[in-house]
Parts: C-alpha cells; sequence; structure tokens
C-alpha cells in the first residue's frame, strides 16, 4: 500500500508519504514542497535597521515573532540592553499575536478534523457560532498589535532598541478593555477543545521551550527541555542540528539525532505551573492531564494557552495604562554576532545575526518552530500508522493528516 497525497487545511503545499509492505511501515516522508524563499542569503548587506520588517515578510500569519525575534538578535549583536517598558510591550504583542493565531488553527483548520465537518463553509453552516467566536478573538489580538505595532500584519514599530513610536496609555485601557470583552470566549474555547475526543496515541519524545526564570515561555531565556537540556541560546548550534532531506525543502533538525518537540504542548508540559490564575484553575479543575506524550493535545494546549495569554495582555497593558513613559532608544555600542530567541504560536523560534561595525548584516540562519518539528512529525507518523497498521486505507489517511494539522505546522516559515 502506497499513500502520497497533498495535505490541506494547513499553511503551505506539503504532502505525506507513506508505504506499508507486508503489514509493516517501510518509509515515512513528510514532503515541504513550499518553495524556497532564501532570507538567509539575501539579508546579508542590508541595514540592519532594515531586517525586523523584511523578516516579518517570512510569515503572514504570525509576523510578530519574526520581528521581534530579529530585534532581539541585532540588539545583542549591537550591544544595545532595552528597558523593562520595552520588554513588557513585547511580551504584550507577542501574547496577542498568540490569541489571534491559536484562534485561526483551532477553529478553521483543526477543529474540521474533530467536528466532522468538510472545511470553513460547512464549519459555518453547522457551528456558525464557533466560526463568530473564532473572529472576535482574531479581531482583537489583531487589533492590540495593529495598536503597539502600528500595523496588525507585518508590525513596523519595533525596531532595534525599543519602539519607533509608543502607544499611549489611553490605548493600554483600550486594550485591557478589548481582552476582557473576549475572556469568556477564550474560557468557552478551552471548554470546547477539552470535551473533543482525540485519538488514543503516545510517543514519549523530548519536548522544548525557553525559560527566562519567571514568566511562562514567550520572549526570550535559556533553552530546556524535559530531558535535561539547560543551554544559553547562544549556543543552540552545539544542540539543535539542521538535516537536508532530498525530497523536503525544509531542513529537519534533531537534538542528539532525534526528533522534538517545541510549541503550545512542550510549553505546558514543562511550564503549566507558570500559568496564569484562570487558566491554571481552568486546568486543574478540568478532567485534562498535562504533562501529555499525545501529539494531538497540541490543540487541547492552544487553547489553554488562549486563556493564559489574555490574562497576560490584561495583566500587562493594566501596568502600562499606569506608567507608560517616553523613552530615549539606546544605541549601538559595539559589532558582532547575537542572537534571538521568542516563543511563536507554533514553537521556538531563533534569529542570528552578524552585524558589522557600521550596522551591515553580515551572516544570518533563521531556525523556524515547524523546522524544529518535522523530524518528530516523521517519527510520530511512523509510531502512529504502525500502532494502527490494520485499519482501512482511508482512516490510515485520516490519521496521518490529522496529525500533521495538530502540530499547526506553517511551511512557509519552514521555507525561509
Amino acid at each position: 500500500m502506497i499513500y502520497d497525497e497533498f495535505v490541506t487545511q494547513i499553511e503551505g503545499h506539503g504532502r505525506i508519504h507513506f508505504e506499508i509492505v507486508n503489514d509493516k511501515v517501510v518509509e515515512v516522508r513528510l514532503e515541504i514542497h513550499e518553495g524556497s524563499r532564501f532570507f538567509e542569503s539575501f539579508l546579508r548587506g542590508r541595514r540592519a535597521d532594515e531586517v525586523p520588517q523584511m523578516v516579518s515578510r517570512i510569515c503572514g500569519v504570525c509576523p510578530v515573532p519574526h520581528n521581534h525575534c530579529a530585534v532581539q538578535a541585532l540588539e545583542d549583536a549591537m550591544g544595545i540592553e532595552v528597558s523593562e517598558q520595552t520588554r513588557m510591550l513585547r511580551r504584550l504583542t507577542l501574547s496577542a499575536e498568540m490569541i489571534h493565531d491559536h484562534a485561526l488553527h483551532l477553529y478553521i483548520l483543526a477543529s474540521p478534523d474533530y467536528l466532522g465537518v468538510n472545511g470553513i463553509t460547512d464549519l459555518y453552516s453547522k457551528f456558525p457560532d464557533l466560526v463568530k467566536r473564532c473572529i472576535k478573538m482574531r479581531s482583537v489580538g489583531n487589533r492590540a498589535i495593529e495598536i503597539v505595532g502600528g500595523r496588525a500584519v507585518h508590525p513596523i514599530n519595533s525596531i532595534p532598541g525599543g519602539f519607533a513610536k509608543l502607544p499611549t496609555r489611553a490605548d493600554m485601557r483600550r486594550i485591557v478593555k478589548d481582552f476582557k470583552s473576549i475572556m469568556n470566549d477564550c474560557i468557552e474555547t478551552f471548554n470546547t477543545f477539552a470535551n473533543l475526543k482525540y485519538p488514543e496515541f503516545e510517543r514519549a519524545t523530548e519536548y522544548l521551550a525557553i525559560d527566562d526564570g519567571k514568566h511562562f515561555p514567550v520572549y526570550a531565556g535559556r533553552l530546556v527541555s524535559n530531558r535535561g537540556l539547560n543551554a544559553d541560546v547562544r549556543a543552540y548550534r552545539n544542540y539543535i542540528k539542521e538535516v537536508f532531506k532530498p525530497y523536503s525543502n525544509s531542513k529537519f533538525c534533531v537534538i542528539d539525532g532525534h526528533g522534538f518537540h517545541v510549541g503550545a504542548i512542550a510549553r505546558i508540559n514543562l511550564f503549566k505551573d507558570r500559568l496564569n490564575p484562570i487558566a491554571k484553575d481552568l486546568l486543574e479543575s478540568s478532567q485534562v492531564k498535562f504533562p501529555s506524550d499525545n501529539p494531538f493535545h497540541n490543540n487541547l494546549a492552544q487553547a489553554l494557552e488562549m486563556v493564559h495569554y489574555a490574562e497576560e495582555v490584561i495583566r500587562i497593558a493594566e501596568e502600562l495604562a499606569v506608567k507608560l513613559k517616553d523613552e530615549e532608544r539606546p544605541k549601538q555600542t559595539k559589532d558582532g554576532t547575537g542572537v534571538g530567541v521568542v516563543e511563536a504560536p507554533r514553537g521556538v523560534l531563533i534569529h542570528e545575526y552578524t552585524v558589522d561595525k557600521n550596522g551591515i548584516i553580515r551572516g544570518a540562519n533563521l531556525i523556524i518552530p515547524t523546522g524544529m518539528n518535522t523530524t518528530n512529525i516523521e517519527e510520530d507518523l511512523y509510531a502512529l500508522l504502525s500502532m494502527n497498521i490494520d485499519k482501512p486505507k482511508e482512516e490510515l489517511k485520516k490519521l496521518a493528516e490529522q496529525l500533521f494539522r495538530a502540530y499547526d505546522p506553517c511551511l512557509s516559515c519552514s521555507t525561509h
């Protein structure tokens, strides 16, 4: 039996290939066909201050993490120390990004797998309230990004050293009001996804996220995992290896030769004790249990994160509504190589740049969450298909696609 089909309801173009011979899975391939885009090449020779806006074009769904990861890496390279206010605004916009991105994936791309509908049109005809809730939450998330970042898509205000234009205290009060208006929607999202039936499948793997020693992961920190990894992000090349495969335009990442999982399930598995109060109470009062080794529960973790990150936006905006002030942006003090790391909706995102004394980019390396997950997806697919080898072909096809979708892959990002 050979299965070789493009997968729909994901961001970008890719296909799953697997072969079963004599009731044994003999080959599994995750083929990412999105065209190569060469960001790491054409950034060389550009001015450092151009980079944050250019790399946000890597993704139209999650431009904020690319922007913030780039400014953090450039600041590290150029010796720029930013204020706590700047870090708070970046945590706010990354948290808002999680809301509108998770809502898109959970309701429009993933929920049809569990609700027995075929795409958004069918979803709207049978569950119009879910689509309306999704649009409302995405609208609020986008509006916060627009207020702080200057634009809802590909924001322009976040630059090395801080923000080109600061929001006002009144803007912060509006963000608080907006996010309080969707808190019940976020809670209902968790309740909805907590009551879905997920395929029974578990495979122990390594979960990787970032840790700043204080916050639930979102902006900056060390690389940590459930298998003992605890490293300065500047040393990431010592642990995360990128591998080329002839059938994919995206690199595959490994740690010690094996796959690892980044994203919501990794963050919840590692840091559920740092969730904000409402999210923590919801988890503790539900039948849901983390840590989980079921990759389908990544969707459930995303739903829980929507509550946490909405609380985070409200908490930060309330504080800044009182003390936000104009600040002088620090300047470049040195040249060299710097590394930035943030949590994108799909997981750990790393940018590395080398900047010369004139502020010109001489080297760039980007590792994207979907690239980090690719090896783990193949390993999960092999285990899932082997466990269900006696099921009909159509059921195996559905399980494979559902698993791939549960990772919330962004194939355009992965072929940067």
